[in-house]
């Protein structure tokens, strides 16, 4: 298996095509510490909206997010928000929408609070999109209760 130690250096490198984004998965599978996964995910940084569109690299963030603690994958969100309408465009792309469901999976609602204000302004749209539905239905699996009545109400008046 390949551990941290093999990965380092060469994540975002390993990370965009498919050989190498399994590797790299695994060794944040391998990987025995938090700080290990930290050393593996910090090479990701500054590479995020180009990941998220990747189809490898966003299998890496997808993982990353599953296994990392929530304030270690700040940087994601951080990443994702300095695009215009970054969190509704990633929504709306067929593999950042992966990226950001897992973020509401996995970050407390505090956290993306910000991400889920902006997704929720442009709800009507994304609830109708072919990728973006995807991320509405995790925000009404792991939404706060507000989220999830303006959901509903949108969805509601919609029909």
């Amino acid at each position: 298996p390949l551990g941290e130690a093999a990965a380092a250096g060469r994540v975002w490198q390993l990370s965009r095509d498919a050989a190498g984004c399994r590797l790299v998965q695994s060794a944040f599978d391998n990987a025995t510490t938090d700080r290990e996964r930290e050393a593996l995910a910090s090479e990701l940084q500054g590479h995020v909206w180009e990941a998220l569109q990747c189809p490898h690299a966003n299998h890496v963030l997808q993982k990353a997010v599953g296994v990392l603690r929530a304030e270690a994958v700040q940087f994601i969100i951080d990443e994702i928000a300095l695009h215009a309408g970054g969190a509704v465009q990633a929504s709306r792309h067929k593999y950042g929408c992966r990226v950001v469901q897992r973020l509401i999976e996995y970050c407390p609602p505090g956290q993306i609070c910000d991400m889920a204000e902006k997704l929720m302004k442009e709800m009507k749209v994304i609830a109708r999109h072919p990728y973006g539905n995807y991320v509405v239905q995790k925000l009404l699996l792991h939404g706060t209760q507000e989220q999830r009545g303006l959901i509903l109400a949108v969805v509601h008046a919609d029909v």
